[in-house]
């Protein structure tokens, strides 16, 4: 009998240090990402650099665009990520035109009065949903390059 109490918290204390030893595994694992580094935040530089050109693929492998928005014409030029307190825009400058290829609204936002180009300017408005005024973006073309001016929509 007095051999059984030992051995019982001889296994209790295993038995926790194993639980311990898991414990602080998991929560390193946390501080690293659950799959590793892929999961991570992205700095600026590094959208900036998976946004970059490559080279185009053939026209026959491209998607095409939703009906209801045309896609402009001619070659697609760079595209660049613009941000805003409302959100975020993806643009290029096709034939020196301003066009909106994608947006994509922060929590609380949802967008409206999209004028996508091309154009001299392209624009949209991201709404807040509940507080807080809406930002108006507008997206015009410098050199070649997406321009983003950002005003408050009141």
């Amino acid at each position: 009998m007095r051999m059984r109490w030992p051995l019982a918290i001889a296994a209790w204390l295993a038995a926790a240090a194993l639980a311990t030893a898991a414990s602080i595994g998991a929560v390193g694992s946390l501080s690293r990402g659950l799959f590793g580094p892929s999961d991570a935040p992205l700095r600026e530089t590094e959208v900036e650099a998976q946004l970059a050109p490559t080279t185009p693929a053939p026209a026959s492998n491209r998607p095409a665009p939703p009906e209801n928005s045309p896609a402009p014409s001619g070659n697609r030029a760079a595209s660049r990520a613009l941000a805003t307190a409302g959100g975020s825009i993806v643009a290029s400058c096709p034939g020196g035109q301003a066009y909106l290829d994608s947006w994509i609204p922060r929590s609380g936002f949802e967008t409206d009065h999209v004028q996508r180009g091309p154009a001299a300017t392209a624009s949209l408005r991201f709404k807040a949903r509940s507080g807080g005024g809406p930002v108006r973006a507008q997206v015009t073309c410098r050199d070649g390059e997406p321009a983003l001016a950002v005003a408050d929509d009141d």
